[in-house]
């Protein structure tokens, strides 16, 4: 599952940057506009990831700094940014299956678009930490021990 985790990290950090990345290579536009279409399910697949790894991981993640600093900041913010980038890319679609107007949806979609203007920066955050759990998990970066 940790593998499914990083390569949501990596791809929804992607569509949630994808207009600085545009802005920077305009060639990206194609694959990116490939991956728009799915956005919303990959959105709400790594909210429901992030939230099952945070209560699967939580006596783990207390102590990731015990494994240097690099690895703790990469297991929280595997987890922070899992929760954040799928709140920011699922919640259209989980609106969606809700029937009705309910106030809980309205708040949730308000500070969804309060937290929009921060979806490049989390975007990258996930980006990073995605490659860098990637790294972590087929042991090319290994955690300090001591």
């Amino acid at each position: 599952m940790e593998y499914l985790t990083a390569i949501l990290l990596i791809v929804c950090g992607v569509l949630a940057a994808a207009s600085w990345i545009v802005s920077k290579s305009p060639n990206a536009k194609q694959a990116i506009d490939k991956l728009v279409p799915f956005q919303g399910f990959l959105g709400v697949a790594l909210l429901v990831i992030g939230v099952v790894d945070l209560i699967r991981w939580l006596d783990v993640i207390k102590h990731a700094f015990k494994g240097g600093v690099l690895f703790g900041l990469t297991m929280w913010g595997s987890v922070v940014g899992a929760i954040l980038l799928g709140f920011l890319l699922g919640m259209p679609q989980i609106a969606k299956w809700i029937p009705g107007d309910s106030p809980a949806e309205t708040k949730a979609l308000e500070m969804q678009k309060k937290l929009g203007v921060y979806s490049t920066i989390v975007g990258f955050i996930g980006i990073a930490c995605g490659i860098l759990f990637l790294l972590y998990r087929l042991e090319i970066l290994k955690p300090h021990v001591g």
